[in-house]
């Protein structure tokens, strides 16, 4: 990633809406990076403020996005087409996937290569192979597996229920004084509970 070398100078002034949609902006993405457990703060605070140069930029040609939603639409961007030019692969749909971000952790990017994190060809050897391989490690394994309908097993409640079921539904009679039944026991423990 080449980090911008623009002045704050060239920044135009916002309004405090505008700052605080930037401000927002910049948590979103800041969020992110430590969610890929980027933790040195000098190295997030670069990425974020690129990030942000060009979400800004973009800004311009899109005013009815949000800063925020640009903000992460870029680091998403970028974040996928550095992973895809590493591991030398296409990504699917273009986008850091679980399996990428499962990668980037197998590969101990947050610890051991940080300082590579978004930077441009060429990586470390040991980095790319050691991506390489936690990638096709972190893919997923298919096993085939068969499985073949069993008849349903309903225990001794069960079997009686569905036969009390098909009986009320052959007899309408037997249907009205199983209702009844219920209902009268219904009204006789209520009427003993009161009393």
């Amino acid at each position: 990633m080449g980090l911008p070398n623009h002045s704050l100078e060239a920044f135009r002034p916002l309004t405090e809406i505008e700052l605080d949609e930037w401000e927002e902006a910049y948590a979103a993405v800041e969020a992110y990076l430590q969610a890929l457990r980027i933790r040195n703060r000098l190295l997030a605070a670069e990425l974020v403020r690129g990030i942000l140069w060009r979400a800004s930029a973009r800004r311009v040609k899109e005013p009815e996005k949000t800063a925020r939603y640009l903000a992460m639409e870029e680091a998403l961007s970028e974040i996928a087409e550095w992973t895809q030019d590493v591991l030398d692969e296409p990504l699917e749909n273009r986008r850091l996937a679980a399996r990428g971000r499962l990668a980037l952790l197998l590969a101990g990017m947050p610890g051991r290569w940080q300082g590579v994190f978004l930077t441009p060809a060429p990586w470390p050897p040991a980095f790319v192979e050691s991506m390489r391989k936690s990638y096709l490690a972190a893919g997923p394994q298919f096993a085939e597996l068969t499985m073949i309908p069993q008849p349903l097993e309903l225990n001794a409640l069960g079997t009686g229920a569905a036969q009390w079921q098909r009986t009320m539904d052959r007899s309408p009679f037997v249907r009205k004084i199983s209702i009844a039944l219920i209902l009268a026991g219904i009204a006789a423990s209520i009427y003993f509970t009161v009393y």
